[in-house]
């Protein structure tokens, strides 16, 4: 039996990537990597969330044979002190390294003593004492900031489509994404292709983590790219997210770009938007309950979309009355009681775009703040249409820490720009949360 047949079961494609990394000098750097990875669609095994109680050294022999997709070995000056990675997980993500499937990167802080600003690339060899040329001829990629890890995860990324490509053909072209914005993540093989977990809320809160935001930021740009990578011609959608982040993600899988998106809701069933948004016919499900207003005669324009059983009027009120520089107002919410069913999607979707240009032309601008109320599908299905419009997104919260005291209100989240290159999301807008730097 070859190397390679022996580690075929050993290298799961869909697994997670193993951080290996000395913590002395290398937790910040791990912890960013990992929600870098996790930001760019790429489960992660990270010991400070998913090593088990017991013999350290036997619960990571276990978890290296637990069916891996890949590793990152993070150098830095102090990795030469690690026994357990010189004699326990090096040894073996070298030999899974023999499967062509396996992907190995180093990332790295260690420079040239002679060339300041590049990478020592000998160095990991030195430093783990590996014969030279061992670690050297693998993907080493400079680590030293968020912005580094992000590159480096995305480059992960490329190479696990590549190795998908093959079942997302026979799978008829269509690419998994399964998103989770809400429970914290941990290390598992799942169905999805891409598996993008974002910092989870901190205690207490509604509202995404900015932290987060900015991790969905320096991905989303890469998202269209790594979907022709994968070959695939349409995308299927799982789990769940905060409205503005359903949103984002729908603005970089635009209907200029791909054809079909489904959304899986929590009971299996498939909300869809093929093609184009539909063009509203005479028989309307929205209505728009609160028409547009002149508030000043010129400026932005406000879309509340309300399209839950129970209203909910008194944030959005609150909201509108608090600012007084748009142009106008409308409060579109469907025409029905009750819940919507996903076979309503996409003619809700078309009106919704439609309205919304609508009122944006009438008021000569580009400039739209949009106030979600409504099932997770349709925001992302809605980011679908939002190309050359530039949305500016908020989220609910009710407790905001920000503002002891004050009352559930609409917080800035995140400024969409679809159309215009690289990232759909122009910026992050979420205000800092408590506590945290």
């Amino acid at each position: 039996m070859t190397s390679n047949s022996a580690n075929a079961d050993l290298v799961d494609p869909r697994g997670p990537v193993f951080i290996s990394y000395r913590q002395s000098d290398g937790n910040e750097l791990a912890e960013n990597l990992a929600w870098g990875l996790r930001a760019a669609g790429i489960p992660v095994w990270h010991d400070q969330t998913d090593l088990p109680p017991g013999d350290t050294e036997n619960r990571l022999a276990e978890a290296l044979s637990s069916g891996i997709s890949g590793a990152v070995l993070l150098v830095t000056p102090e990795v030469t002190n690690s026994t357990v990675i010189r004699e326990v997980e090096l040894p073996r993500l070298l030999e899974l390294e023999k499967n062509p499937v396996f992907t190995f990167a180093v990332g790295s802080t260690v420079e040239h003593p002679y060339d300041a600003g590049s990478l020592h690339y000998s160095a990991p060899d030195q430093l783990l004492g590996q014969e030279q040329g061992t670690l050297q001829g693998l993907h080493q990629a400079r680590i030293a900031n968020i912005g580094e890890s992000a590159a480096l995860a995305n480059a992960m990324c490329r190479r696990r489509m590549e190795a998908l490509r093959r079942d997302i053909e026979r799978a008829s072209g269509l690419l998994r994404l399964d998103v989770q914005t809400r429970v914290p993540p941990y290390a598992m093989a799942t169905e999805g292709d891409l598996v993008l977990r974002l910092r989870p809320p901190i205690d207490g809160e509604r509202r995404p983590h900015v932290g987060g935001l900015h991790d969905l930021h320096r991905f989303l740009g890469h998202l269209p790219q790594l979907v022709a990578i994968a070959g695939a011609s349409a995308v299927q959608v799982w789990g769940g997210a905060h409205l503005s982040v359903a949103c984002a993600i729908g603005a970089a899988l635009p209907t200029t770009l791909l054809g079909k998106v489904d959304v899986i809701d929590n009971q299996g069933e498939a909300w869809a938007l093929t093609g184009q948004a539909p063009t509203p016919t005479a028989e309307r499900q929205c209505e728009n309950v609160k028409p547009p207003t002149c508030i000043s005669k010129s400026g932005p324009v406000l879309v509340y979309v309300d399209l839950l059983p129970q209203r909910s009027d008194a944030a959005f009120e609150a909201f509108s009355q608090f600012r007084s520089d748009f142009a106008g107002i409308a409060h579109l919410r469907h025409r029905q009681e009750g819940l919507l069913v996903p076979e309503q999607a996409a003619a809700i979707v078309g009106e919704l775009s439609s309205d919304i240009r609508s009122l944006a032309n009438a008021h000569n601008t580009t400039d739209v703040h949009l106030l979600l109320r409504c099932p997770y599908p349709i925001a992302l299905l809605l980011g679908r249409t939002l190309n050359t419009l530039t949305a500016h997104l908020y989220e609910w919260e009710d407790s905001p820490t920000d503002c002891p005291g004050s009352n559930p209100r609409y917080i800035p989240s995140v400024i969409l720009r679809p159309g215009a290159g690289g990232s759909p999301i122009y910026s992050v807008t979420a205000p800092p949360l408590v506590g945290l730097t």
